[in-house]
């Protein structure tokens, strides 16, 4: 019976106000890519997310990404099982080129250490916020190398994820951005991020709030973030920490209590309804773990392992 390599990649928020290109978080919606060995040439499916957009060849991110390990990919089944959202700032594209690398590391035994796997990522992303956080799982810093620095944050922290219909790339949302920033902004921004990770790491959920401002991308990016000041001005500290947004947008996240996780879900529904903002609210946790691979057949699991 064919066995099939299963890998499944979180979704990640990147930024985190503050922190940005260098904080994010794993959430808990993923995608999963199903690889099956067989004879002939290769093969790729695109269910869910992205179905009859993205491409279903040897040109798919996930095809870019196996091979890096593997050349030649012919010989391969490739179903790629898409949950995330396209183009909404939530690293849909971090979980496909993470879950190829991933999965060349096991079809090839490259042995790759998930140093080379986030390095890799980083080379094919652009930058490696989202990937860290994809392959770590949970709340992550990255520095220079790129090294993956995972923080020890308080399970009572939640969000939502408001997600607009509307679409923006990470390309259009860069080119928005300045060249060059004040440096007062800068020493903002280093305070701030400085704060939010020891914030974070001591669990004074009340504390949060004041700790998201940022200098260097919000305010150049909050224009194309459907609701956010009325987000923003939903929090109250306790269940309601505040609001950023999600990578590059056009999604944002709202940080909330996680035992208060479905009231927030439903006002911020209600209130994207009331105001006629096109977008959904979905409550999201964090997922304490990354990638993660497992070799199946129709009836069985073999082996299963975290990877990062």
């Amino acid at each position: 019976m064919a066995e099939s390599l299963v890998v499944s990649a979180p979704a990640t928020s990147a930024n985190m106000g503050p922190g940005f290109d260098v904080m994010a978080v794993a959430l808990d919606l993923s995608n999963a890519v199903v690889i099956t060995r067989r004879p002939g040439p290769l093969v790729v499916r695109v269910t869910g997310e992205g179905a009859g957009d993205l491409p279903e060849d040897g040109s798919n991110l996930v095809c870019t990404a196996l091979a890096q390990g593997l050349g030649d990919l012919d010989g391969l089944d490739i179903e790629c099982r898409n949950r995330i959202p396209l183009g909404r700032g939530l690293g849909s594209s971090a979980a496909t080129v993470c879950a190829g690398l991933v999965a060349a590391n096991a079809l090839g035994g490259l042995r790759w250490a998930p140093s080379d796997i986030l390095a890799r990522a980083a080379a094919l992303e652009g930058h490696a916020d989202n990937a860290a956080a994809c392959l770590e799982g949970g709340v992550v810093v990255v520095c220079e190398g790129p090294e993956a620095l995972r923080l020890a944050v308080n399970e009572n922290l939640a969000f939502v994820a408001v997600i607009p219909e509307s679409t923006v790339s990470t390309d259009a949302a860069r080119r928005a951005l300045p060249d060059a920033v004040p440096m007062a902004d800068a020493t903002f921004n280093i305070g701030a991020a400085a704060a939010l990770v020891h914030t974070l790491t001591q669990g004074r959920l009340d504390e949060i709030g004041p700790r998201l401002a940022d200098r260097l991308h919000e305010p150049y990016r909050e224009s194309q973030v459907p609701g956010l000041a009325d987000l923003r001005a939903m929090a109250d500290g306790d269940r309601v920490l505040g609001a950023t947004i999600s990578g590059s947008g056009p999604s944002s996240l709202v940080w909330c209590a996680a035992d208060a996780l479905g009231e927030v879900e439903a006002e911020v529904a209600g209130m994207l309804g009331e105001r006629g903002i096109p977008a959904r609210a979905r409550a999201s946790r964090i997922s304490p773990t990354g990638v993660r691979a497992r070799w199946t057949t129709a009836d069985s699991t073999r082996l299963e392992r975290s990877i990062g």
